[in-house]
């Protein structure tokens, strides 16, 4: 999938994520949300550039995952919230990630999910880490959209029991509500 992903060509890769940023910033959950907590995207992922930026203007509090390291070894993701993009510098695995100033934890918060694949169930393949299914494990209460280009989502893909599904996932096609 991610090889499929990255054939995309740069230009139908934004075009398709104009179309998801439009119809997130219409979808109930994110006008209804005070704060927003965003993946900041990374290579072929959905564009997210565009919606932490305009969540910023519309005045909501915005958040972007930062990587943790305990102990050496041990990692965790966290939200830290930010005032704008060129707060962000280069993290794990490169990936554009926040200063630890503020660690976000808000009411009303919508989070924004990347993945690689997902299925019509919500179901969700992440990278392998397990830090979304972490994080929301410990915030039960917070909504949650993925964002995919409609050629990720598959009629069935393997889940596991402490796989955390996103509510809703847009595409530029159309929207999977489970």
């Amino acid at each position: 999938m991610r090889r499929d992903r990255a054939a995309l060509t740069p230009e139908v890769r934004q075009t398709w994520s104009n179309t998801i940023f439009k119809k997130v910033i219409s979808h109930p959950l994110y006008r209804h949300a005070g704060e927003i907590y965003c993946y900041v995207s990374f290579g072929e992922e959905v564009s997210t550039g565009g919606l932490i930026s305009y969540s910023l203007k519309m005045g909501k509090k915005v958040a972007v995952p930062k990587i943790i390291v305990n102990n050496g070894t041990k990692m965790k993701m966290e939200f830290y919230y930010i005032d704008s993009m060129e707060e962000l510098q280069e993290g794990y695995y490169g990936i554009m990630e926040p200063p630890a100033k503020i660690k976000a934890c808000g009411k009303d918060v919508l989070v924004i999910m990347p993945g690689v694949a997902f299925d019509i169930q919500c179901n969700r393949i992440g990278y392998g880490k397990g830090f979304y299914d972490s994080y929301l494990s410990v915030h039960p209460d917070y909504r949650r959209i993925a964002l995919a280009y409609g050629m990720q989502c598959l009629k069935s893909i393997p889940a596991g029991g402490h796989d955390i599904r996103p509510e809703i996932i847009i595409t530029e096609e159309e929207n999977y509500i489970c």
